[in-house]
């Protein structure tokens, strides 16, 4: 029960004035984009907030399931029928992060505002035009471009990148515009060595010369004959299951007391 001897009576109201000098201008920027680490951080902001936004994984869904975005350029796999195969969407000639910064640099000459949903707002809207560059990659592929190894010619790659050159070339860095002349200057060259980096992709069989017998393996073909044996024996149910005999082998007290079970079907293999 509560003990209406324990309820406080309001007190008399008492008149407050508040007082308010100069409000600051409102903003909503919360960096310091003056100061190269808050600025990076900014840009990364950025581009979290467009891959995260329902208008960009909704694109990226629809470029997997009706622009052939479900398979890797570069090796044979898929994950149209299977989903442990992981396909990633690459940005490029220009990645997600020159694309924001771009952006960005053009919104604040034009005095347009800098706040993250803003910026983000417009990258997003350039997708959705295909003024950038995309290509599927597998996450091995994917990897092997970042860290320099893999070359992408960019007659690959979807999307109209050069018009967004065209729109926003007042915003590039220089060197970002010299790189492109060279991505596209080795694209076109039948003779540049950077069209043989796919070479790293290609299979390497290795042979296995095992002098000592006792660790030899098996060949194939007497694996696969075993192996098909051995199915075959189950789908005709002539598989035994443990007997109780079995268990009492198992029920022994120490490990040398117990004998070897030998399955009813043995596995062996076919030489």
């Amino acid at each position: 029960m509560i003990d209406p001897d324990g309820i406080m009576l309001p007190q008399e109201n008492k008149q407050t004035t508040i007082k308010f000098g100069t409000i600051p201008e409102f903003d909503l920027l919360t960096y310091d984009l003056e100061d190269e680490k808050e600025f990076k951080k900014y840009l990364k902001d950025i581009e979290k907030e467009i891959r995260g936004s329902f208008e960009y994984k909704h694109m990226i869904d629809y470029l997997r399931n009706y622009m052939g975005m479900n398979q890797c350029s570069f090796i044979q796999v898929s994950n149209k029928d299977n989903y442990n195969v992981k396909i990633e969407i690459h940005h490029y000639p220009f990645t997600l992060y020159d694309l924001v910064e771009i952006v960005y640099k053009k919104r604040a000459a034009n005095y347009e505002p800098l706040d993250v949903q803003m910026v983000a707002k417009e990258v997003t809207m350039l997708h959705y035009k295909l003024l950038v560059g995309l290509i599927p990659l597998s996450v091995t592929v994917h990897q092997l471009v970042h860290e320099g190894k893999l070359f992408i010619p960019v007659q690959n790659v979807l999307g109209r990148y050069r018009l967004f050159v065209d729109m926003y070339k007042n915003y590039c860095e220089p060197e970002q515009l010299e790189t492109l002349d060279r991505i596209e200057k080795y694209s076109y060259e039948q003779t540049s060595d950077l069209l043989n980096s796919q070479d790293i992709l290609a299979m390497n069989y290795i042979d296995m010369n095992i002098q000592d017998k006792k660790y030899q393996l098996p060949d194939m073909s007497s694996m696969s004959v075993s192996m098909n044996n051995r199915l075959e024996t189950i789908k005709n149910n002539n598989y035994t299951l443990p007997t109780l005999q079995d268990k009492d082998y198992l029920s022994k007290d120490t490990l040398e007391d117990r004998k070897a079970i030998v399955p009813k079907v043995p596995f062996t293999f076919v030489h």
